[in-house]
């Protein structure tokens, strides 16, 4: 998964990101989680990237911690998914003799 991926930056610009290291959604740091977005989806913030190594530190802490998200997020997904596979695969006695009593259910989005 690229820094420029389209859902990594969907995530981060709808999440807060008090896990990357610089505190709770404040204010300057929602419009700087905005700009930076911008700045990716135009092709600009390569350079800036690279210029600086502060703000190099902080996108890449709010990278991070969507990324690790979204992992999870696909995780739980995956799971599911072989669980689905079971339970259709199995006859209503064979679940009853496994204890497996309700059908799994979706992760949310």
């Amino acid at each position: 998964m690229s820094v420029f991926d389209p859902e990594l930056l969907k995530y981060i610009e709808t999440h807060t990101m008090g896990d990357s290291g610089y505190g709770y959604d404040q204010r300057a740091n929602r419009i700087a989680k905005t700009l930076m977005i911008e700045m990716v989806k135009s092709g600009h913030a390569a350079f800036l990237l690279l210029r600086d190594d502060e703000i190099s530190k902080w996108w890449g802490g709010m990278v991070g911690v969507a990324r690790k998200a979204l992992e999870i997020k696909a995780e739980k997904l995956r799971i599911y998914e072989i669980k689905k596979v079971a339970w259709d695969r199995l006859t209503v006695e064979e679940r009853k003799v496994l204890g497996i009593v309700r059908m799994p259910v979706k992760p949310k989005s």
